[in-house]
């Protein structure tokens, strides 16, 4: 029996480019930068101060369920319906059609609620804080109330998978949709969680940079780059099983042909090369295809000194031998770091480029690392056949994870 076939019927971003597929897409071709100053507090004490802020004055909602709650929800919570709501309407598909589901990914969720509760205790007593704490924290919200206000009464699912949650989440949703266990399903991931804990923490780590310059970080795959910036986005789609979109007409993204997630890293927080490459090979083979089939790698990369490395590093193993090398870009000096909202940004991304047979650019690459001058890394737009996009997400704790969409 021929495996069911998952394709992408609706697409719902909001990133520091926009607040639409399109806005995401012409932001990126014309190389302009979401790094802003931050503003989501003062961050005079920290070295790094800038971050890819969304605009928050666009996130509203339609009176209906949950209403008065969406009001004290985290941003998180927010960011990810305000995506769903705008995935489900570019679907055409009704939430309430039998055999649906949420995946969502989420990593630090939210820590800002968190971060405000305690201070407020503190300040206040224990007695002030807010009756919405706990339900503005724990990281399963942000799927629960797409269930709720849709009236999605099938599966939810919160991964927490670190950085390659949303990877994961999607790569849940395709494999639920192929075993016939849901006909279609709300996938993606959120994140807004520019704190000073989130500052605190990664400065401690060392893997904020520190450039004081948002012109020019962050810098993925340039020999001067000094760590990540913190951003915030949420990108949500609509998956389905092909023969289900096709028989209500359905426009078609892409299909999603490939998914793989392993195990194993250099330490907690590092990349490993050939963890890295072991799971582009597994998502590879799950789309049936060879090296020589990706067009285009969406990497992971965003400014880090080890991890850009590593993952160039498992490309080139990947590709060696192959008739064919891939273009490879980042999107991340234009968005920034958006942990769980990573993949399935450059999910959206490489979804407008499969449209137009455009790779977007690897924004401030100025002086690329001499290690890896055999990579095709983009520095400009440029035309190009492209049929396959390979998408990498890496996360603490030795998570690897890839997606292959390629044209429907």
């Amino acid at each position: 029996m021929p495996r069911r076939s998952v394709v992408v019927t609706g697409m719902g971003v909001l990133c520091p480019l926009g607040a639409t597929p399109g806005e995401l897409w012409r932001g990126l071709v014309a190389g302009r930068s979401g790094i802003v100053p931050l503003t989501r507090f003062d961050p005079a004490r920290f070295r790094s101060r800038y971050a890819g802020q969304v605009d928050a004055s666009v996130v509203t909602f339609a009176p209906g369920p949950l209403w008065f709650e969406l009001k004290r929800m985290s941003d998180f919570v927010r960011y990810a319906l305000f995506a769903a709501d705008r995935a489900v309407a570019d679907s055409g598909l009704s939430p309430r059609a039998a055999g649906g589901g949420v995946f969502l990914g989420v990593a630090m969720g939210g820590l800002p609620a968190i971060e405000a509760g305690v201070l407020r205790q503190e300040r206040q007593g224990v007695r002030r804080t807010s009756p919405f704490l706990i339900p503005s924290l724990i990281p399963n919200m942000a799927a629960s109330v797409i269930a709720l206000r849709h009236g999605i009464e099938e599966e939810q699912v919160t991964v927490a998978g670190a950085c390659a949650s949303g990877c994961q989440a999607v790569g849940q949703a395709v494999r639920a949709i192929r075993s016939g266990d849901r006909v279609w399903a709300l996938a993606g991931g959120t994140e807004a969680v520019a704190t000073p804990v989130t500052y605190s923490g990664f400065e401690a780590m060392r893997v904020l940079s520190r450039r004081d310059d948002p012109a020019l970080t962050p810098r993925p795959f340039d020999r001067e780059r000094d760590g990540m910036v913190v951003g915030e986005a949420a990108a949500v789609f609509v998956l389905e099983e092909r023969g289900h979109a096709e028989a209500r007409g359905a426009v078609v993204h892409g299909e999603l042909t490939g998914y793989a997630t392993n195990s194993g890293s250099e330490g907690v927080a590092g990349v490993s090369a050939g963890h890295a490459a072991r799971c582009v090979n597994g998502a590879l083979a799950d789309a049936g295809m060879g090296p020589a089939a990706i067009d285009c790698v969406f990497a992971h990369a965003s400014g880090m000194v080890q991890g850009d490395a590593a993952e160039l590093e498992a490309v080139r193993t990947v590709v060696a031998g192959s008739r064919r090398r891939p273009v490879v870009t980042s999107i991340k000096g234009h968005t920034g770091h958006t942990f769980a909202a990573n993949s399935p940004l450059n999910l959206a991304a490489a979804l407008m480029a499969l449209r137009y047979q455009i790779v977007p650019p690897t924004l401030k690459l100025e002086k690329p690392d001499p290690a890896f001058t055999d990579i095709d890394i983009a520095r400009e737009a440029r035309p190009a056949e492209i049929r396959n996009c390979l998408i990498n997400a890496y996360g603490f704790g030795g998570i690897n994870a890839g997606l292959i969409v390629s044209r429907a």
